[in-house]
């Protein structure tokens, strides 16, 4: 058997330098090597990396473009102009200032309130996105700017007395953001935009596609001369109507979990007691009515009886535009419900600070009229002139019995 010994091959074989290698070898390297360092592929670099920066460079942009005045005139809608328009408020004086989320913007006519009972009434409510967002700084804003109320009437919806409610993903956030970059401080802004990334990039997209909506919408309106009902609402003094047929039937609705068995809405309403208790005469804390044939009624009911300043009222969905929003009967209704509470309220001053209105008796309504089923209190009368303390309402109006027509 005959053994065979490897052959040794040179190391310049296998690794030969270039100017070991053929004429040809060394012309084709020659060529890819141009070919590697050519404009085309700087070019190409280039190409990349503004398709790398171009998100980076656009955000802000579009971030800067949702907190301008040119969007809040040519991108949003009314619900969110109605929620800026507040931070022009300066030297009001105002005895009743009506605060809250969208069912006191949509149910709490200041006109209604002022009509049933001659206290000079503002409505500052703003969306729950707002809330979400900024918590209080609409409302703040406003008490270093204007005079001290005489009554803050604080109304949420029953969702906004739970803890979901603050979360922003609950709502449709960038209108909160809007008014933070807007009114905010900037640290705060900062501070918020870095830590929700996600929701930045979002709101971003929502300035950059509203816009573009907007544009859209309006060379629709030049070319058809059609206007969305929108465009012709009209906000008086903080409150409107949305311009929306009245519902016939309430849609499904998730069971509510309050894990907390109810802490966090008495939590929420003795916040807003202490909280404002110096900068208004009397804090009140309400509950907007809602559909009678909401799934969550009697969970929503038992939860806060006797913890709002007034009880849950049931009203027929036909008052209602949408879940929780009113029509213009609806929001009459409502107005005058607030009306006679506060007239009850301005009789217990200065004996009480802490006002809690009885619950108002249950009305038979139909689309077109509300009439109380019991016997409605009797008319309050004017009080007697005497001094009474700066944290006062001035005497009621004297009204007649409470009619919902």
């Amino acid at each position: 058997m005959t053994s065979t010994t490897p052959l040794a091959v040179p190391h310049s074989v296998l690794n030969p330098t270039p100017s070991e290698l053929p004429s040809e070898a060394r012309s084709l390297i020659q060529v890819n090597s141009s070919v590697v360092s050519s404009p085309a592929r700087q070019a190409a670099l280039r190409y990349c990396l503004v398709l790398l920066l171009l998100p980076l460079l656009a955000v802000p942009a579009f971030i800067g473009l949702g907190k301008s005045d040119f969007f809040l005139h040519h991108g949003a809608s009314v619900w969110v102009r109605s929620n800026d328009a507040v931070f022009n408020m300066k030297g009001r004086d105002c005895d009743v200032l009506i605060y809250g989320d969208s069912t006191a913007m949509t149910g709490i006519n200041p006109e209604v309130v002022e009509r049933n009972t001659g206290f000079r009434t503002c409505n500052i409510a703003v969306t729950n996105a707002v809330l979400a967002v900024t918590n209080n700084l609409t409302l703040n804003h406003y008490l270093e700017n204007n005079a001290k109320p005489r009554v803050l009437l604080v109304q949420f919806s029953p969702d906004g007395f739970q803890r979901a409610s603050q979360s922003w993903r609950s709502t449709i956030y960038a209108e909160g953001l809007l008014e933070l970059l807007r009114h905010g401080s900037p640290a705060e802004s900062r501070r918020v935009l870095l830590t929700h990334p996600q929701e930045s990039i979002a709101f971003a997209g929502y300035a950059a596609g509203f816009s573009a909506f907007y544009a859209i919408k309006d060379v629709w309106f030049h070319t058809t001369h059609l206007r969305p009902d929108e465009d012709i609402v009209t906000v008086r003094n903080g409150f409107f109507t949305p311009p929306s047929p009245a519902r016939t039937f309430c849609d499904p609705s998730t069971a509510i979990s309050d894990p907390t068995q109810g802490g966090f809405s008495r939590s929420l309403v003795e916040s807003y007691r202490s909280d404002y208790a110096e900068r208004s005469g009397v804090v009140l804390v309400n509950v907007a009515p809602i559909p009678a044939c909401d799934q969550n009624l009697a969970a929503f009911t038992a939860q806060l009886n006797g913890v709002t300043s007034n009880s849950l009222l049931p009203l027929p969905i036909g008052l209602f535009n949408d879940g929780r929003h009113y029509t213009a009967i609806g929001s009459t209704i409502v107005s005058r419900m607030v009306a006679q509470e506060l007239n009850e309220v301005a009789l217990r001053i200065p004996q009480s600070t802490t006002a809690t209105s009885p619950p108002m008796s249950l009305p038979t309504c139909a689309a077109h009229a509300c009439t109380p089923t019991a016997t409605p209190p009797a008319p309050i009368s004017r009080r007697p002139a005497s001094p009474t303390p700066s944290s006062s309402l001035p005497p009621p109006k004297k009204t007649t019995n409470t009619q919902f027509n």
